[in-house]
């Protein structure tokens, strides 16, 4: 198959913006449904899982395939909840083209700036589409200004409706020789030839030639995969207006897999050459509950069969396909016998893949290839099964619910003994909670996870402790002498035996450290590690018959936490650090709430997109911002995001180390 005649199309925008409309209008225009879909009506060949019909929103990425005008296309279509942005993520990896959709009566957002941010990134090709330019608030050269400040210059109208509004009924190209966009096509000119690899055009260009049309379309495709031309486009997908002019620029202009570059194997770029070994790329997978795990891959190059074994590397077994098919939206599948460089093909019953890795036909090598960073999941809770049936299901259920999702993630937390799930939001965890039940049988009950904290003392303090206990026959006894000391930071626990003139006897002090370190791995004030400390065992007492190890393990634990307790005890919260991409005019409502309200301390801020995004990043209590994303969302609209990795272990203020202590029931003193 000629890989110049595949197009892979990711759309991405807000939610409402019609992405989900316009590929329905697109598989029935092409043929590859029988009828036109609505997300409205509940009948979209996308939007199938019963959580999206009910909230009348893509939730998972679908891949629908179309063969039409001597083409084969796959159309991603992607959630417009950035709950839900790593679904956009891994569609964008997998497309040649991204198509950004703007709803005309809802203006460009944050959202959508961000998602063709991503992909300029990764080196997509770029274009946009305005939708819903009948609404009675439209206005196209609004959206046009609005584009070319926020998304940048190279974005270039290439239709021009005859009118916004109510009166929209069709479309104009600016290639033509029209007075209404002759302004227009000057500037695509100008933007084409900042790519022209063409060094005789380019020369006849600066002396003052205007190109033809037919050399613009020559140009065109290499300057949109190139990313000097973003063009812009009009199309009502609902009442078909426009929809003929978009799917032939889309025929014609459309970046072919010819065109990728974003796919690095060991530093080299892989060329999508169907004569070369196979090698694929896993972009997404599902669990189907009639052909079990199914992957959804990407054929970087070479030819896969559907009777192939395949694996995933030196430490995989070979496994046979269980089957190549072409998806065709949300439940429908075509088999296939083959798929060739540039094609986007799912197979079934091969287990253990995820989100990029690399396969390749078993007995060839399979090298690594380079992943684009994937948001991180912002929201956390814990988990606990709401019954013993459940106990044994939940495991496995969130490990397939994992491998279809890179922006999901569980984890066990040694220090605080809870089972936790990582997610984008509320709404994120939410549907995987709706997931687990309905597919899985698992119901769950969540909760804000324990925070770990660790222990520490404030100053040096001497502690004693005489474990005695005489209860008929052999007795136990045990006595201790301990001086506490704040080690240095980073070095845990450190014991030292300081015992002179025989007082506790050599095979008995290490059960002195035992009982010590038990104590250190359980915490003194809430239950937390203690670290940093330095702990010598200068004097003690036996008895040649009542004392043995278990004794000095008591005394020991007991000399430590006197000691501790009287070293003015102090509780270390972690301290996150935070990346917030807000938009600029929320910048200053976020400064403040994150230094006036959640003891923060901002180190940097910065401006992005032209000045339109400001990135502040700051140090924040995990405490404070365990719900920071509904905060976040609220003053921003709904637009902000944050990234949150571990800075430090600090010290909390004494009001707040007394709040934590009297909420578990403890209280003791820490001055």
């Amino acid at each position: 198959m000629d890989v110049a005649v595949l197009r892979n199309i990711a759309f991405v925008g807000h939610p409402s913006s019609g992405k989900t409309t316009l590929v329905d209008a697109l598989a029935f225009e092409m043929g590859a449904s029988d009828r036109k879909g609505s997300v409205a009506d509940k009948t979209s060949i996308c939007d199938t899982e019963p959580e999206e019909q009910e909230k009348h929103h893509t939730l998972l990425a679908k891949v629908v395939h179309a063969e039409w005008e001597a083409h084969k296309w796959n159309f991603f279509d992607t959630p417009g909840y950035p709950d839900f942005v790593g679904e956009t993520q891994s569609a964008i990896f997998a497309a040649d083209l991204v198509v950004g959709v703007v709803s005309c009566t809802s203006g460009v957002t944050f959202n959508l700036t961000k998602k063709l941010e991503t992909a300029a990134k990764l080196g997509c090709g770029r274009a946009i589409v305005v939708t819903h330019l009948d609404g009675d608030n439209a206005d196209f050269d609004k959206i046009v200004e609005a584009l070319r400040a926020k998304v940048g210059e190279s974005c270039v109208p290439l239709q021009v409706p005859n009118a916004s509004g109510p009166s929209f009924s069709g479309s104009e190209r600016v290639f033509l020789e029209d007075p209404e966009t002759s302004t227009w096509r000057q500037t695509m000119m100008d933007a084409v030839m900042d790519s022209c690899q063409d060094e005789e055009l380019l020369g006849r260009y600066l002396e003052g030639h205007r190109l033809t049309e037919e050399e613009l379309e020559i140009q065109l495709p290499h300057a949109i995969a190139s990313g000097s031309v973003v063009p812009i486009l009009v199309c009502n997908p609902e009442s078909g207006v426009a929809l003929e002019e978009f799917t032939s620029f889309l025929t014609r202009f459309a970046p072919s897999p010819k065109n990728a570059s974003h796919y690095i194997s060991d530093g080299v770029t892989v060329l999508p050459d169907p004569s070369e070994p196979f090698m694929g790329v896993v972009v997404a997978v599902r669990s189907d509950p009639h052909v079990g795990r199914l992957s959804t891959m990407r054929v970087l190059r070479g030819t896969i069969k559907a009777t192939d074994q395949v694996w995933s590397g030196a430490d995989s077994k070979p496994e046979k396909l269980g089957g190549l098919f072409h998806l065709m939206g949300g439940k429908r599948r075509e088999p296939t016998e083959s798929a060739s460089a540039g094609d986007i093909v799912a197979f079934s019953k091969v287990e253990n893949l995820g989100f990029g890795d690399v396969v390749v036909l078993a007995g060839e090598d399979g090298h690594p290839l380079e992943e684009p960073v994937l948001s991180a999941p912002m929201v956390a809770l814990a988990v606990v099964p709401k019954s013993r049936a459940d106990e044994q299901k939940i495991g496995a259920a969130l490990h397939k619910l994992e491998a279809e999702d890179p922006t999901f993630i569980t984890e066990h937390v040694a220090e605080t003994h809870e089972l936790v799930m990582h997610g984008m939001s509320d709404l994120h965890l939410q549907i995987i909670e709706a997931r687990l039940k309905r597919r899985f049988g698992v119901e769950i009950i969540t909760s804000l996870p324990k925070i770990a904290y660790k222990e520490t003392i404030g100053s040096n303090a001497e502690g004693h402790y005489r474990h005695k206990k005489q209860s008929g026959g052999r007795g136990q006894f045990g006595e201790c002498y301990v001086r506490l000391k704040r080690g240095a930071s980073g070095t845990g626990f450190v014991f030292s035996d300081k015992v002179v003139g025989g007082s506790i006897p050599r095979n008995l002090i290490p059960a002195v450290e035992k009982g010590v370190r038990e104590v250190c791995e359980k915490g003194v004030l809430a239950e937390s590690r203690v670290v940093d400390v330095e702990l010598e065992l200068y004097d003690g007492k036996f008895h040649a018959v009542d004392s043995d190890e278990a004794s000095f393990k008591r005394a020991g634990a007991g000399a430590f936490k006197d000691a501790f307790l009287k070293a003015k005890p102090v509780l270390l919260e972690p301290v996150m650090e935070l990346e917030v991409h807000v938009p600029a005019h929320d910048a200053g409502t976020v400064f403040s709430d994150l230094t006036s309200h959640r003891r923060g301390q901002v180190v940097d801020q910065a401006a992005e997109a032209g000045g339109h995004v400001t990135v502040i990043t700051a140090h924040v209590p995990l405490s404070m911002v365990q719900t920071y994303h509904r905060d976040l969302k609220s003053q921003t609209a709904g637009e902000g995001f944050y990234n949150m990795k571990l800075s430090s272990y600090s010290a909390m203020p004494s009001s707040e180390q007394q709040k934590v202590l009297k909420a578990i029931g403890r209280n003791h003193d820490a001055d």
